[in-house]
């Protein structure tokens, strides 16, 4: 199942419609602080819960504070509260397969678009399912819909939100989870001794290794191949999770080997390692424990170094990729590091009471669009119009950029001569003019 499209409008300072269309496996919000980049986040995960909504005989039904409460939201801080208009939810699915829930495919579920819409009446709400398209155009909200129909829509619904067979009797897993700055996903997490990879986390992440589900297990692996990437910022060594049944907690420790014993492991515990790979480990664990195949992250670069974020995002690449874990990722971020595909979407301030607007652009602006450059040390008007980094990013002069013609960004390739030794600077299409054409008749 993959979420194509998504579209909102009535939550929170969105007072015109903001859409993300062409969804990708990885799809990333740009946008300056406090324009609304976590409300689309926030939305996504309202239109999930409202689909969960137990009372399921009627498209439209009431709903009272405390109900929406249940669902994880509070009235005063999800409707506008100076233009407190109805919030419409749009949604469309695509590669849905109905077969998972034990039911006979009534109506084709290649494609599937569901419109919700929550609005307030007369101190409580109305909440109303006002589309329900199927890929033959059926909407089974109009006439002349038949009870079939409309029951198939209903358990449909429900197996967009949760992620576990209707015939399942167990508890149910959630299609889409938000991992908040705090890197919390539920209150209960919060501790009294907090930390970025917290116990309840540690716990699940200790039951996944020793689980006899394929699902599980592989999880697990997963989550510890993914991490070796890091071997040049924690060594050569492996993730291991460990339980203390003397004091009931489990721990997550680094194992390597041992630089003053030879033939020995060290452990070090998570919680001495430092504060950026303890927010890489507590990212990956949530993508791969919470058994969602719908991730929503906010700002995944703190406390990370720009390298060590590029490796982040191709992190993220393969595990979207995995036959377990999510199969998308949805990023807010301020870094250019993590865009996947052709584009991401850049929000903006418009002014007024308008609210913010949301566009598609390349991804090959979004250095510019995140003034990614702004980041870097001022160290006054003698600071060098050219020069590398410490993460190895290459500045160059705007003149040098137009002589190029990589003013909006480009390719580079950097060389050196065989002749004179020395080294240049060429843009892609230049180094490629070096070669000579190859003749097909002559291969």
């Amino acid at each position: 199942m993959q979420l194509k499209r998504f579209s909102v409008k009535g939550f929170k300072n969105f007072r015109t419609e903001i859409v993300l269309d062409d969804i990708g496996a990885i799809g990333v919000i740009h946008g300056e602080n406090n324009v609304g980049k976590s409300n689309v986040l926030e939305a996504m995960q309202l239109f999930f819960q409202l689909l969960m909504v137990p009372d399921h005989t009627a498209w439209v039904q009431q709903m009272t504070s405390s109900e929406l409460e249940e669902l994880g939201f509070i009235a005063s801080e999800i409707f506008n509260l100076e233009f407190p208009d109805a919030i419409k939810l749009n949604a469309t699915f695509n590669n849905l397969e109905a077969d998972e829930l034990g039911i006979k495919e009534l109506l084709p579920t290649s494609e599937v678009q569901i419109s919700l819409q929550l609005k307030p009446v007369l101190g409580d709400f109305e909440y109303m399912v006002t589309k329900f398209q199927f890929a033959d155009g059926t909407d089974v909200t109009q006439e002349p819909a038949n009870a079939e129909q409309t029951a198939f829509a209903r358990q449909l619904a429900i197996f967009i939100a949760q992620s576990t067979s209707l015939l399942n009797t167990k508890e149910k897993d959630k299609r889409f989870e938000l991992i908040s700055v705090a890197r919390h996903i539920s209150p209960n997490e919060i501790e009294a001794m907090p930390s970025v990879v917290p116990h309840s986390l540690r716990l699940q992440l200790y039951d996944a290794k020793e689980s006899l589900e394929f699902s599980s297990s592989n999880r697990w692996k997963l989550f510890v191949k993914t991490l070796q990437k890091f071997h040049d910022v924690l060594g050569i060594g492996k993730f291991v999770a460990i339980f203390n049944r003397h004091t009931n907690r489990a721990n997550l420790v680094f194992e390597s080997a041992s630089v003053r014993t030879p033939n020995a492991t060290r452990r070090i515990p998570i919680d001495m390692l430092g504060s950026g790979i303890q927010q890489v480990v507590a990212i990956i664990a949530r993508l791969l424990i919470s058994h969602a195949t719908l991730v929503a992250i906010e700002e995944p670069e703190l406390n990370l170094r720009y390298t060590l974020q590029l490796r982040l995002r191709e992190i993220f690449h393969e595990i979207v990729n995995a036959p377990v874990g999510p199969q998308q990722i949805f990023l807010t971020s301020h870094s250019p590091a993590f865009e996947f595909g052709e584009h991401f979407y850049a929000m903006s301030a418009t002014g007024g009471n308008h609210g913010p607007t949301i566009k598609r652009l390349p991804i090959k602006t979004a250095h510019f669009f995140t003034e990614h450059d702004a980041d870097m040390p001022n160290i006054g008007e003698t600071a060098p119009q050219c020069y590398v980094s410490s993460d190895r990013l290459v500045r160059l002069p705007e003149d040098i950029c137009k002589e190029l013609g990589i003013e909006q960004g480009g390719g580079i390739v950097i060389l050196k001569r065989q002749d004179n030794e020395h080294v240049e600077l060429l843009t892609n299409e230049q180094f490629l003019d070096l070669f000579e054409p190859v003749n097909n008749e002559e291969k």
